[in-house]
């Protein structure tokens, strides 16, 4: 994700973009906010505002966690403050295995200042961090920034630190020291204050310390890029003021997609109800046909409730043996074919089967032939038969004969 980093100062502001986290700006530009050139609405925004209008402070609470430290911490540091601590805000650090808390407070007014001024420019930062805690920390040693306008930032440790003028800097780096465990080993000195005196010596007076002083890299933005570390910023974006979660991030990119998304959602479900509606119809529609199917095989049947179900009853019992022990109709059909395919001139007038028995009409060319017919099913395994009835019709021999099983 490409990175844009502001810093806010005394002369408007300074950005840079980067791709990546910590890498050298390609270019720094400086001026009003609102000649910021937004690249897309999908940054990572870092902005370093200034330490004089902040205090780094600690104290030590007897409490852990994030929600408990936030509500014990601002009262803990009340004693340190000279403004009231409700119209302060207090963003939490680190705390050490002593209990010892790092802590940033500024007033709630200048916060709100800061993101209405970045507001204006469209842009919403996601990490709101004092310059000094971007300085780079080597060892023991401090690290100082030298800026235009004569301010001077010192980070003593990895959430500790100041920004004051010149002129007082030697007061305030000896109270600053009184307040740490240890004095520094060395003091790392970064030079962005243009043709201003370099404030070397000062420190050299102070600690009695080695002083190493490097002229600034194009700008101050850079040096405070090049040191920057998010695990050991405090970012003052809590509590109140903190930010929305990154998926909410880039309206004008997503609301289109989003937009999107719910048309094929709703497309998708009116589709679905559609075809269950489709099908639904197609199913009323093979049970009527199933229905008449069954009334017209089985007309005797009055009372109609469920026809598939019924129809495989009748049709199991068609299959399945009588209640005499009998062959079922397609039994005794398969015998009495194997006879009437065999026999020339026999033609069938109609049959009927109940209760085992297939009562056929059979019309014949004489007397003889229906003597075969019955004398071949005779020789049939397990049946019996009767002539019911003969007469002659049209120079034809109708008979009625009956066949069941035995």
């Amino acid at each position: 994700m490409q990175q844009l980093y502001i810093h806010l100062n005394e002369q408007g502001a300074s950005w840079a973009y980067c791709a990546e986290a910590g890498c050298l700006p390609e270019q720094v530009e400086s001026g009003a906010l609102k000649h910021l050139a937004l690249r897309d609405d999908d940054l990572n925004v870092v902005v370093f505002v200034p330490t004089v209008d902040v205090l780094l402070a600690s104290t030590t609470v007897p409490v852990k966690g994030a929600q408990k430290l936030a509500q014990a911490v601002p009262y803990a540091l009340e004693e340190q403050l000279i403004d009231d601590i409700d119209a302060m805000h207090v963003a939490i650090g680190h705390q050490d295995s002593n209990g010892k808390v790092a802590a940033v407070v500024v007033s709630q007014q200048r916060m709100q200042t800061w993101l209405q001024e970045l507001k204006a420019a469209n842009i919403e930062p996601d990490v709101l961090v004092p310059d000094v805690l971007a300085l780079p920390r080597i060892n023991g040693d401090w690290s100082a920034l030298q800026l235009e306008g004569d301010i001077v930032c010192v980070r003593s440790g990895e959430q500790t630190g100041f920004a004051c003028d010149a002129v007082n800097l030697s007061v305030m780096a000896s109270s600053h020291a009184s307040e740490c465990e240890a004095d520094p080993d060395a003091v790392q000195l970064t030079n962005c204050g243009g043709d201003k005196e370099d404030i070397s010596e000062q420190f050299k007076n102070i600690f009695s310390v080695p002083v190493t002083s490097e002229p600034c890299n194009g700008s101050a933005l850079a040096a405070l890029i090049s040191g920057y570390k998010s695990s050991e910023a405090i970012n003052l974006l809590q509590g109140a003021f903190v930010r929305s979660t990154r998926w909410l991030r880039g309206k004008q990119r997503w609301v289109p997609a989003a937009a999107l998304l719910l048309v094929w959602v709703v497309l998708q479900f009116g589709i679905n109800i559609f075809q269950v509606q489709q099908l639904k119809s197609v199913q009323a529609g093979y049970k009527n046909k199933i229905e008449q199917v069954f009334r017209k095989t089985f007309p005797d049947v009055k009372r109609v409730s469920d026809p598939q179900k019924q129809m495989a009853i009748k049709l199991k019992a068609l299959r399945g043996a009588s209640a005499s022990g009998g062959e079922g109709f397609i039994e005794l059909m398969e015998k009495i074919s194997q006879v009437l395919v065999k026999v020339p001139a026999v033609e069938i007038k109609s049959m009927s089967y109940k209760n085992s028995v297939v009562d056929l009409e059979l019309e014949l060319s004489d007397l003889q032939i229906l003597e075969n017919v019955k004398e071949s099913m005779l020789k049939l395994p397990g049946i019996k038969i009767d002539v019911k009835s003969s007469s002659q019709r049209k120079g034809k021999l109708v008979s009625l004969i009956q066949v069941r099983s035995q």
